[in-house]
C-alpha cells in the first residue's frame, strides 16, 4: 500500500479512512448528545496535514467521551495505562485487531503494509491497525460507554470485568443493520468483512477506497 507515499490516491484513501472513522465517532457522540465539530479532513493537500487534522478531531473526541463517564475520572486516551477506562479500551481494541485478522487471513491477506500505520519490525500488522479505526468507535467505544455508564460507583479494577465487557463486544458484533447495498439485514460482523473487502479491492485496483454506508443504529426491522 502507501505508507510512505505522498501520492494522490494515498492521500484521498487516507482521508476516506480517517473521515469514516471520524464520522463513527460523531454518531457515537451524537447518541449522548454531546458536541462534535465538523472535521476539516477534505481540505487537506498532504498526509501531514491530514495526521494533523486526525489528531484534532481525536482529541476533540476523547474530551467528550470523557465528559460522559464522570466516574471513571477519564483524562484522555492513554494506550497501555492503568486506569479502568483505558484498560478496556485497549483489551477491545486488541480483541477487534483479532477478528479483522482472522478476516484478512481468511482472504489471505498480507498485513505487513498499511496505509495509515507503517511497520515497526518483522511482526508488525499495520493493515490490522488502520482497518481498525473503521469499526472502533461502533463496537469498542460505544460499549466502553455504556459499560462504564451503567455502573454506580467508580470501577477501581477491570480485571474481573474483563469477561462480561467482551460478552457485550461479542453482542455488539452479532447486531443487525439494514444495509441499502444489499437491501437486506446483515451483522455488524458482516459489515465488517464486506467493508475490508471493499478497502482491499479498491486498493488492488489501485482506486480510492468507497466506503459501505451503515445507518446510524441497528433496526427493530432486523430483529
Amino acid at each position: 500500500m502507501c505508507s510512505y507515499k505522498n501520492s494522490s490516491l494515498c492521500i484521498e484513501s487516507a482521508k476516506t479512512v480517517i473521515a469514516l472513522k471520524i464520522e463513527r465517532e460523531t454518531v457515537l457522540l451524537k447518541r449522548y448528545k454531546r458536541p462534535f465539530i465538523e472535521t476539516k479532513i477534505k481540505n487537506k493537500l498532504d498526509l501531514t496535514a491530514v495526521f494533523l487534522e486526525e489528531a484534532r478531531m481525536a482529541k476533540r473526541f476523547w474530551e467528550e467521551f470523557g465528559k460522559l463517564i464522570p466516574l471513571a475520572d477519564f483524562s484522555g486516551r492513554k494506550p497501555r495505562h492503568n486506569d479502568v477506562t483505558n484498560k478496556l479500551l485497549d483489551i477491545g481494541y486488541h480483541h477487534l485487531m483479532n477478528i479483522v485478522s482472522k478476516i484478512l487471513d481468511k482472504y489471505e491477506i498480507p498485513t505487513a503494509m498499511g496505509l495509515l500505520h507503517v511497520p515497526r519490525n518483522s511482526d508488525s500488522t499495520p493493515l490490522v491497525y488502520d482497518l481498525v479505526e473503521i469499526f472502533r468507535a461502533d463496537i469498542i467505544d460505544a460499549e466502553v460507554l455504556r459499560f462504564l455508564r451503567l455502573k454506580k460507583k467508580k470501577l477501581e479494577r477491570a480485571d474481573n470485568q474483563i469477561a462480561h465487557f467482551l460478552h457485550e463486544v461479542n453482542e455488539r458484533l452479532e447486531r443487525k443493520y439494514y444495509l441499502k447495498e444489499f437491501r437486506t439485514c446483515h451483522t455488524y460482523l458482516y459489515y465488517m468483512e464486506v467493508q475490508i473487502l471493499k478497502f482491499i479491492k479498491a486498493v488492488n485496483r489501485k482506486e480510492v477506497f468507497k466506503p459501505l454506508s451503515l445507518p446510524d443504529r441497528h433496526e427493530n426491522r432486523c430483529s
